[in-house]
């Protein structure tokens, strides 16, 4: 795959997580957030077991450390948008979704002993007055809602997911890991849709128009199995820092994809917020392996240079071990990839 296509297929990728936003706003007219979220989730697992079946799928150990994966993102993650969307717009949805970077950056700091560079320190600064825009919580009459609030609680969610699975990603195949996540998400979400369904707050899905199943099963097979397909194959293919720019402009699609599909409007106080949030997380380094922190010295297996595994009993030339060359090479990718799997709001 030469770099342009590469690039395209990646745009394609950001397109449907951003766009997936919008679908899901446009759905609510349908279902309720509970039975479209299992609507989605269930389309998105299938789609992703139909590959892995085909691909061939490792026998995997510790399968309940992937549920507690599937527990914070899809579930609680997509859950929450789904429930925020109906009580907010796609456009202040798409841009709050940006928040989840400042999230990660703040909870690598906290749990994982990282320290945060000024560059990010700054980023964070830069979006958080961003989200505070978006609320128009400078103006006269400050517009917070519980749907945004929801939506950044799910954010939160999320950051959590990419926390745990940057510990999980290097021991478990990519692909495999998020098919698990999506069918755990899937049936952890099956509770919810039958209380509603049991309490008569949502109805069941037997009478829904088609055009709401058909956009309800594109959102879960396309915008999200098909964009984390999509990554995840030309993601070999181009520099990580020009994959991390170029998913910067999932909020830009979820806005663009709002107003031409659903009509929103775009207020001075939404526009200004927005611009000011990716210009924020777009300040984080854009490094495979970073959250935009700064390690400290003898974290995640580095050696200072005067340590044990550093020195040698002996000054004779020894061949590198490429075992674990090859294992840290695998480690940055995987943890690349099981950051970005699910970013598609």
């Amino acid at each position: 795959m030469n770099s342009i296509t590469a690039r395209f297929a990646l745009v394609l990728a950001a397109v449907g997580w951003g766009g997936a936003t919008t679908a899901t706003k446009y759905a609510l007219d349908g279902f309720g957030p509970s039975t479209l979220l299992l609507v989605k989730l269930a389309a998105a697992a299938l789609v992703l077991w139909a590959v892995l079946a085909v691909r061939g799928a490792p026998r995997l150990t510790r399968r309940g450390r992937l549920a507690w994966l599937g527990l914070f993102e899809p579930t609680l993650a997509y859950g929450a948008l789904t429930l925020g969307l109906a009580y907010t717009t796609a456009t202040n949805a798409a841009l709050l979704g940006a928040s989840e970077a400042c999230f990660v950056v703040a909870l690598a700091a906290v749990f994982l002993k990282e320290r945060i560079g000024a560059r990010s320190l700054i980023g964070l600064l830069l979006a958080f007055v961003g989200v505070l825009l978006i609320e128009e919580a400078f103006a006269v009459s400050p517009s917070f809602t519980f749907g945004d609030m929801i939506i950044l609680a799910g954010n939160l969610a999320a950051a959590i997911y990419v926390i745990l699975a940057a510990k999980v990603a290097p021991t478990v195949d990519t692909l495999s890991m998020t098919a698990y996540q999506f069918l755990w998400g899937a049936a952890m979400s099956v509770p919810f849709a039958v209380f509603q369904w049991s309490t008569g707050r949502e109805a069941l899905p037997v009478d829904v128009p088609w055009q709401f199943w058909a956009v309800a099963v594109t959102i879960g097979g396309l915008g999200f199995a098909g964009s984390f397909l999509l990554y995840n194959h030309v993601i070999r293919f181009i520099p990580a820092g020009l994959a991390g720019v170029t998913l910067n402009l999932v909020p830009l699609f979820g806005v663009l994809t709002a107003i031409v599909f659903l009509g929103e409007d775009l207020t001075v106080w939404t526009f200004t917020g927005g611009v000011a949030v990716i210009a924020g997380i777009m300040m984080f380094p854009s490094d495979a392996g970073d959250h935009g922190v700064l390690r400290q010295p003898g974290v995640d297996g580095a050696h200072s240079p005067g340590s044990e595994a550093s020195t040698r009993e002996d000054d004779r030339p020894r061949q590198p071990d490429r075992d674990l060359e090859q294992s840290d090479d695998t480690r940055r990718r995987d943890t690349r990839d099981g950051e970005r799997v699910l970013e598609g709001r």
